[in-house]
Order: C-alpha cells, then sequence, then structure tokens
C-alpha cells in the first residue's frame, strides 16, 4: 500500500503480487481487495476475472444486505449511535457448497477477501454469519471438531500458522496448566483440530493485521472515488 499526503494510491500491480504471495493453491487460492459497492481494486493470480467479478457482485450483495439494522463503522467520536441498531459490521462468512468466502472490513471504502477451498468429499450447506465488534468469532476455537479436515493435512510446512511478512504467536501453552491432550498438541495441530475453516480465518486475521499496522504507518485511507493505479 502507498500514500501520499496529496493524494491516496493504492499501487495495484504491488499489492496484487503481495496478495498472489500469500495465497496458498491448497487452502485459500484467492485473496481479493474490492469496496463495499462490487469494484474490484486488486487480486492474487492466476485468475479467472470473470468469474471473480462475479463472486465479487454477489459478495456486494451480501455484505450490504448484512449491513441493514447495523451501526456504521468507524463510528466517530463526536457522533450518536443508534441504540437501536446492532454494531457494525466487521467480518461476514459466507459457507457454501464449494468453498468458505471470509471477506473483513478494513476501512468504510475497503474489503479484503479470502475465497478457501473445502476439504475433499466435505459437504456444508449454504450459511451467512456476520460478525460486529464484540460478537463471537466464527468458528468458535473453544469447540474442535471430532475430527481434523483432511485438506490441512497436506504437506504444507507451518502454511496453516505462518504468514510471510506478518508475524503470528508461537501458541506456546501456559506450563502451569496440568497436562493434557490439548496442552500438549503444537499450534498447528490444535490449528488442524479446530478445521479448514478455522485455519483459512486465522490466515486472513494475520493479513488484515498487517494491512492495518501498514495502513497506520502510512496514513492510507481509501476514499470513494480514489483514483487508482
Amino acid at each position: 500500500m502507498q500514500a501520499t499526503t496529496d493524494r491516496p494510491m493504492i499501487n495495484i500491480s504491488k499489492v496484487s503480487e503481495w496478495l498472489t504471495q500469500n495465497a496458498n493453491e491448497q487452502l485459500y487460492p484467492r485473496l481479493f481487495l474490492m469496496s463495499p459497492n462490487g469494484t474490484l481494486l486488486a487480486y492474487s493470480k492466476p485468475v479467472d476475472i470473470k468469474e471473480l467479478r462475479d463472486q465479487a457482485a454477489l459478495i456486494s450483495i451480501a455484505w450490504k444486505d448484512n449491513c441493514n439494522g447495523r451501526q456504521k463503522f468507524p463510528a466517530r467520536s463526536d457522533s450518536i449511535q443508534d441504540s437501536t441498531l446492532k454494531p457494525a459490521l466487521k467480518t461476514l462468512t459466507i459457507e457454501t457448497e464449494d468453498c468458505n468466502i471470509i471477506i473483513r472490513l478494513l476501512q468504510p471504502e475497503l474489503l479484503l477477501v479470502l475465497v478457501g477451498k473445502l476439504p475433499p468429499r466435505k459437504r456444508q450447506t449454504f450459511r451467512i454469519t456476520p460478525e460486529g465488534p464484540g460478537d463471537p468469532r466464527h468458528p468458535d476455537t473453544e469447540t474442535p471438531l471430532p475430527r481434523p479436515d483432511p485438506i490441512v493435512k497436506l504437506d504444507q510446512g507451518d502454511a496453516a500458522a505462518k504468514l510471510s511478512g506478518a508475524p503470528l504467536g508461537d501458541g506456546s501453552t501456559t506450563k502451569a496448566k496440568p497436562p493434557s491432550i490439548l496442552s500438549n498438541m503444537s499450534q498447528r495441530e490444535k490449528d488442524i483440530k479446530v478445521g479448514t475453516l478455522h485455519v483459512q480465518r486465522k490466515r486472513l486475521d494475520a493479513l488484515v493485521d498487517y494491512i492495518l499496522k501498514d495502513f497506520e504507518d502510512t496514513g492510507f485511507v481509501m476514499p470513494a472515488d480514489s483514483d487508482l493505479q
């Protein structure tokens, strides 16, 4: 991301390259930036652009629908929020028969989207889960799945728990706790136990942390009518 004092900009080429480097063919092959109105800004490659545009249009509709009845984000410190409204939409998870789509709000005019593959032979029904500040994380990491998802057994090293350019916690456990099966697991084993959607969400969270830190350092703000290059 690049910002200037007089004209905030996104360097599409560099951001697309960064997204491509952080995608994973087996787990989350597609990452992209878009506006809430469906405008594509940057995306990982290779890509089927028609499919990507159709996906962005569907995401835009789902995002707007789930913003109804919620506060606007971010709330100004001097503004009065309607207490009858739910907290602002921050994350939207769409589970389809074919993939998992996780959308995260970066700024009012900017969304980061991760599209993740499903494990082989896994069946799931269509489901949309919205999250606002203070809402429980989806998926719930306190209730591990009884069986690991086959897709994360692939030889990815620590791909499920690492992010190029964005440091993650080491997942170490507190030694004072009594020994248990869970406490003896490595962080990667715990991630696998919870499931593929958790691994995909964890990667997106780490990417978001990295981007927001960059925005903070550069002062970048995405305007609604910015000129892109």
